[in-house]
């Protein structure tokens, strides 16, 4: 009997046993129900409130383009964004990507920030600044003699060709861009266009790219011009430079040709000296741009203005008169104003023409560069800084010296 009573004693202590650790388990549930942080509602999944995985960060775009902010967020869904603008809330800006309108030149340094938020709380992100650049013409348009196309604006690629033009004869460089015609004095001497040398440099395509054919020709018939001209009234060709020597019987032109463009179409037109800015703000009211300009056989300004179909935008046009030494300075000075220089001609007798174009109101500031090199080392920064060369002087006069102009 005693034994039994031992027995039944160990199973009520092993009951009570259990029991106590069933009340404990329990017990640390209500514990953890009661005791436990936001983070943990119930015995369901757990609750966060957001926080931030990636920050998002500084962007630097372009007039006329567009920038995107972007944040990537955690937390118990669902998670709302609202973003905002220099400490104003953004209408409609509420996912975790926002992209801005259109950019203007009234954008740069603007701030953005997000907040993200759920039931449980809300984050701010860091606050992230904009850079409006520039504008860039529009991809595929060659009037404005390459800058910041695809072709220049991770640098001009070495192992191109450095000649010259001459006498009757045309050189095309296929899958390159290239210099305009150097501009100066060009001609050492009269009545003999065999005088005259133009001097330019090409570029190969970087690696991967194709499509864009370079050509540079001569003549020693100044009367052949009209007709040299209407063999290039093409849609896919664009003239870029442009030298009338009519003492000499010669000129010679610069034109490039690429495969995918199309529509665009010239006007010539010869107007005297004082009437240039005025026929030139003309045209940029019809949506034309200058991208040759010299003086012919009477001292009157010769001119060649392309329109591109589907091109409706408004362009200021200013046109600089300077000599060869001060050449750099005024385009210097265009560039502030946010001028691209789209033509450049002239002779040392009348003085040389600059022409630089811009998308009404555009005033930002463009970057460039005159470089007046004294070995050809002085000259790789320019071909390494994305510039397009839009001038190219030589004055035998002094010395042989040269200026290059490069421009984004």
């Amino acid at each position: 009997m005693n034994r039994r009573l031992e027995v039944c004693q160990k199973k009520s202590y092993s009951y009570r046993f259990s029991i106590l650790m069933i009340l404990s388990v329990t017990g640390c549930g209500v514990l953890l129900v009661s005791c436990g942080s936001a983070a943990r509602i119930g015995q369901g999944k757990p609750q966060f409130a957001p926080s931030i995985v990636t920050q998002p960060t500084n962007f630097t775009s372009r007039v006329g383009q567009v920038a995107t902010f972007s944040v990537t967020a955690v937390g118990t869904g669902p998670l709302t964004y609202q973003w905002s603008e220099n400490g104003t809330t953004i209408t409609g800006a509420t996912n975790a990507d926002f992209n801005t309108a259109i950019l203007t030149p009234g954008d740069n340094a603007s701030t953005f920030m997000v907040t993200i938020a759920n039931s449980l709380g809300s984050v701010d992100s860091n606050s992230v600044s904009l850079t409006v650049g520039p504008r860039a013409p529009q991809v595929g348009d060659l009037r404005f003699q390459q800058v910041d196309s695809p072709f220049t604006s991770s640098g001009l690629s070495a192992g191109g060709v450095q000649s010259h033009a001459s006498g009757s004869n045309a050189q095309a460089f296929r899958n390159s861009v290239g210099t305009p015609l150097s501009m100066g004095t060009n001609c050492t001497g009269l009545n003999n266009p065999l005088n005259c040398t133009w001097l330019f440099v090409t570029f190969p395509l970087p690696d991967g790219m194709m499509g864009m054919l370079t050509t540079y020709q001569s003549s020693e018939i100044y009367g052949d011009l009209t007709a040299d001209l209407s063999t290039l009234s093409v849609g896919d060709t664009v003239v870029t430079s442009l030298d009338l020597e009519s003492t000499n019987n010669a000129y010679a032109i610069s034109s490039i040709q690429a495969s995918q463009a199309s529509g665009f179409s010239f006007t010539s037109n010869s107007v005297l000296p004082a009437q240039v800015q005025a026929m030139a703000s003309q045209l940029g009211q019809q949506s034309q741009v200058i991208t040759a300009i010299s003086y012919d056989f009477c001292g009157d300004v010769f001119s060649l203005a392309y329109a591109w179909q589907g091109d409706t935008n408004v362009y200021d046009v200013k046109v600089v008169t300077t000599t060869i030494d001060n050449a750099g300075a005024a385009a210097t000075s265009l560039a502030a104003a946010g001028y691209i220089i789209t033509a450049f001609g002239g002779d040392p007798a009348n003085g040389f023409l600059l022409v630089g174009t811009r998308v009404k109101g555009d005033t930002l500031a463009r970057p460039i560069l005159v470089v007046m090199p004294t070995s050809p080392a002085d000259l790789v920064p320019l071909f390494q800084s994305g510039d397009a060369i839009v001038g190219y002087l030589v004055n035998s006069a002094g010395a042989g010296t040269t200026t290059w102009i490069g421009e984004q």
